[in-house]
């Protein structure tokens, strides 16, 4: 199976931004559980309002879409990595956490070219499959 050039690009750039994507998620979740300074306030009949700063903080949480991409995009790597075998994992470490020339790579793991290829080819299909842009992928295994 081929993936469209954009979905591979797409996919090997959020695989780049692995570590960066969980930092970012950390700090996000922290900003929303720390940020609320303004307590939400409900109405209640013959009493006025009451502060509910919890409710509130989980409300957020739980609707920031870029949040919600980005635990979407960071579970589905989780998950490809974990339906893959160790040299997908060592490639995936190697080229896109330690950025390492394809070259290096090859030498490091060690394997071929044409072996290093398929098993970037597998490890990017694998993580597309996971965040539902080649639905069909992975159906016939």
């Amino acid at each position: 199976m081929t993936v469209p050039r954009a979905v591979f690009r797409y996919i090997e750039h959020e695989l780049y931004n692995y570590k960066e994507t969980k930092k970012e998620i950390q700090e996000l979740r922290e900003d929303i559980q720390e940020g609320m300074s303004v307590p939400l306030k409900e109405a209640v009949p013959g009493r006025g309002y009451i502060s509910d700063p919890t409710s509130r903080k989980a409300m957020k949480l739980l609707t920031s879409k870029a949040l919600k991409k980005m635990v979407g995009n960071v579970t589905a790597i989780d998950r490809a990595l974990n339906r893959l075998n160790d040299d997908h994992r060592q490639l995936f470490v190697l080229k896109y956490q330690h950025a390492l020339h394809w070259k290096k790579v090859c030498s490091e793991m060690p394997v071929s070219d044409r072996t290093y290829f398929r098993l970037r080819r597998e490890l990017v299909l694998m993580v597309a499959a996971e965040m539902g842009l080649l639905a069909e992928v992975g159906k016939g295994e």
